[in-house]
């Protein structure tokens, strides 16, 4: 890897500096470089000092081939600022650059920098790199990697070792966030007529450019995916852990930064590309819940769980085309992450049965289509078979015995027409004759056996005393009212539901986050907002592979 020294001057007093590309912003000053018999480089990249005033940076570089052609113009596109590592001290160096930019073999080259708003970049360095040979360059086949805890089976990746990683200018300690919330796509903003030989190459070309140029220590992307749908491993410290990478300023850490090698702001992005980004992205999303569909919060800012580059930097970066397949991409995601897994979960927990045909295609279609997860849901709650399977669990919680066909024809009918919820059913019943002749037709009994329904302990001879004597003097329903209303009794009942659809219980804090919704809205309510939530449709696809 070297660098070349660039001098400054007017395009008209240095016109013989360098071949005009023919494409100079007119009126703007001119930094130029040629050198012919720069050595043999396979990568070129520029770099200026940051400086306020110096603003959209247009670079324009051609390169000379073994054979002494010169190549076409091409305008490199800028990675942005990113502050090299050190103290963090007002002296340090801020550096703006470019995209590493693969040539392919070659031994001159030639640049045109210029400032937009006519301020002269200072400092500007193009760096050569050549990436040399490796025993990597064969690429035998991926290697596997820890899936623990992924609801989605991960792709073929090929490991750092495979591709040739130089791990002697690996000079980074790996730093870790506390989670995964977002994936950041990127494309490398290079040739898109590579052959699938050359990426071993390429790679190490954009490590060394990031590594040292740059001085982000190693690789800035932790996952590379080729125009023929290989998947390669990036930054070092693990592909399934947090380890933050060097790809988008301010938006590194809790993201899982996403290149497309190659320049999609110029073609549309190859269908291997697409289907291997969602993969991985796919696997990765199973290891720490995060949904394709929804957003998040990064430095106080709501985004896409997938975003591009450009959405949070000054770059066009993943390109014009690479953008536009986003959309696409998050459903193929979700779709990735077994849409067919959350509909036969959602039958076997709700409706105690597999699915028929009918209804795994429709729901599924649905669900591929866009349709809400609570919509689904929604839709299983609202059917008879729900409310008939619903009635006979509570007359077996409550009385220890089936409904009869009277019963249910009646709580049938009160449902359908909205004079009495779900919710309402265990309640009502154990305000019934029955519920307290159960009891020995005792008010001391009767307070027990709420407590033990509503709490799943004894009541207190304290508690038993002050409820009997309510039951007494205000009814049964009082008494329901009061216990099985009661914030111990909520925070039982949201552990119920976690312990049902999510196979754990609640934490202090989650009984505590939907106190609202259970006591508010009702229990119902709850079932459907974590049924629909991310962890439970991940749970989905380990259930329902």
């Amino acid at each position: 890897m070297s660098e070349a020294p660039v001098a400054a001057a007017d395009a008209e007093l240095d016109a013989d500096a360098v071949v005009a590309s023919g494409d100079e912003l007119q009126g703007v000053p001119v930094l130029t470089v040629s050198d012919p018999d720069a050595g043999f480089f396979e990568s070129v990249g520029v770099t200026w000092r940051e400086t306020p005033a110096v603003v959209d940076v247009v670079v324009q570089v051609r390169v000379r081939s073994e054979g002494g052609q010169w190549g076409e113009w091409t305008t490199l596109e800028s990675e942005g600022v990113v502050q090299t590592p050190g103290t963090g001290g007002a002296d340090e160096e801020v550096r703006a650059g470019t995209a590493p930019y693969w040539t392919g073999p070659a031994t001159g080259v030639e640049v045109i920098v210029q400032g937009a708003g006519g301020a002269v970049p200072e400092d500007v360095r193009v760096t050569m790199i050549d990436p040399g040979t490796s025993e990597a360059d064969s690429l035998p086949s991926a290697a596997p990697v820890s899936q623990a805890g992924a609801a989605v089976a991960m792709p073929p990746v090929v490991t750092r070792a495979q591709w040739g990683a130089n791990e002697a200018i690996m000079n980074w300690t790996p730093k870790y966030a506390s989670t995964i919330k977002a994936a950041t796509v990127h494309h490398t903003a290079d040739r898109n007529d590579y052959a699938a030989a050359d990426v071993p190459r390429i790679l190490r070309s954009i490590q060394a450019y990031h590594s040292v140029t740059r001085g982000w220590g190693d690789i800035g992307y932790n996952v590379i995916v080729d125009k023929f749908g290989r998947i390669f491993e990036g930054r070092y410290g693990g592909l399934s852990s947090t380890v933050i990478g060097a790809h988008a300023l301010s938006y590194n850490s809790g993201t899982f930064g996403v290149s497309m090698l190659g320049n999609y702001d110029k073609v549309d992005v190859p269908q291997a590309t697409v289907d291997a980004l969602s993969a991985i992205i796919a696997w990765k999303f199973s290891l720490y819940g995060v949904d394709p569909s929804g957003t998040t919060v990064l430095n106080s800012r709501p985004l896409p769980t997938i975003f591009a580059h450009r959405e949070v930097g000054s770059t066009v970066c993943p390109g014009r085309y690479g953008f536009a397949r986003l959309p696409a991409i998050r459903a193929s995601v979700a779709g990735g992450l077994g849409q067919a897994a959350f509909v036969r979960a959602l039958y076997q927990d709700m409706m105690n049965r597999g699915p028929d045909d009918v209804g795994l295609g429709g729901w599924t279609s649905s669900l591929i289509a866009g349709v809400d997860r609570r919509v689904v849901s929604r839709g299983f709650s609202n059917s008879s078979e729900y409310r008939m399977l619903s009635i006979t669990l509570a007359y077996r919680q409550v009385f220890d015995r089936a409904p009869d066909p009277s019963g249910v024809a009646t709580w049938m009918s009160a449902i359908a027409g909205g004079a009495v919820r779900i919710d309402d059913l265990r309640p009502a019943l154990m305000a019934s004759a029955e519920f307290y002749l159960r009891g020995g037709s005792s008010d001391t009994a009767f307070v027990d056996n709420i407590y033990r329904a509503a709490l799943d302990r004894g009541a207190s001879t304290w508690e038993v005393g002050y409820w009997a004597d309510v039951r007494r003097r205000s009814g049964p329903e009082a008494v329901i009212r009061s216990v099985w209303g009661s914030v111990e009794a909520a925070k039982r009942r949201v552990d119920q539901v976690y312990q049902y659809y999510l196979g754990r219980t609640a934490g202090p804090a989650e009984q505590t986050s939907w106190l609202d919704v259970i006591m508010g809205s009702g229990d119902e309510q709850l079932r459907e907002e974590v049924v629909a939530s991310w962890e439970y449709f991940a749970r989905s696809g380990l259930r329902f592979p």
